[in-house]
């Protein structure tokens, strides 16, 4: 079993109207070569699931994406941003961030649903469904299930297995576990082995596709 691939391999699987969660937070643990070679693939009606929208600003302006599905709509390039979500039309789907996290979870692991006191009484639950469990009620939040998944790693093995470091960790176990497929790019890859299991962040059952990134001094986990 050999999961090694090149960049344009691997990225065989995008299609046009694809939902794809894109793991990082900041610049931790963002694939930032596999967003680079979707901006320049045309793609369009694109979901995009990310902690944040702010580096989506140039798929935003080319008119690929339909949808964002974020924690974190703006951050520090408000102002460019949110002209580029309102000019070209994108709805924005906010989600708190331990919600997105769950749902994406939840979708791995074949679960019906996240239960959350989290937005009762809000805007945020209007049209929500609500559970009621032992007197206390709960919003329901379906399961977050995506189509393609690109994820960040320090260092994977032939066989898919990642290890991260820091804060590179993030959303990328979990949504490589909601993905149909998984695309992880890395900045070295290793013999099978030499991951040791108490460091294997992402079992290389959730990852399809391996690529190494040519740009590894680049790397900003922390």
């Amino acid at each position: 079993m050999d999961k090694r691939s090149t960049l344009k391999d691997a990225m065989s699987h995008v299609r046009d109207a694809m939902t794809i969660a894109i793991g990082g937070f900041g610049g931790a643990g963002f694939p930032e070569e596999l967003v680079a070679e979707l901006e320049s693939r045309g793609c369009k009606d694109l979901v995009i699931v990310s902690n944040n929208a702010s580096r989506f600003e140039q798929l935003i302006n080319s008119g690929a994406v339909s949808r964002i599905i974020c924690s974190f709509p703006f951050g520090g390039a408000s102002v460019t941003l949110r002209k580029s979500i309102e000019d070209a039309g994108v709805e924005l789907q906010l989600m708190p961030q331990g919600t997105l996290a769950e749902c994406l979870r939840a979708a791995g692991a074949g679960l019906g649903g996240v239960l959350t006191r989290v937005g009762l009484g809000t805007s945020f639950a209007k049209d929500r469904q609500v559970v009621n469990v032992d007197g206390t009620d709960y919003l329901l939040e379906p399961p977050l299930t995506v189509d393609l998944a690109f994820v960040h790693a320090e260092q994977a093995d032939r066989w898919g297995n990642l290890s991260m470091r820091g804060t590179a960790r993030n959303f990328n176990l979990v949504m490589a576990m909601a993905a149909e497929t998984a695309i992880a790019q890395v900045n070295h890859v290793v013999e099978v082995g030499q991951i040791f299991p108490d460091r294997c962040d992402v079992p290389g059952i959730f990852v399809d596709s391996v690529v190494q990134c040519s740009n590894v001094g680049n790397s900003k986990e922390d």
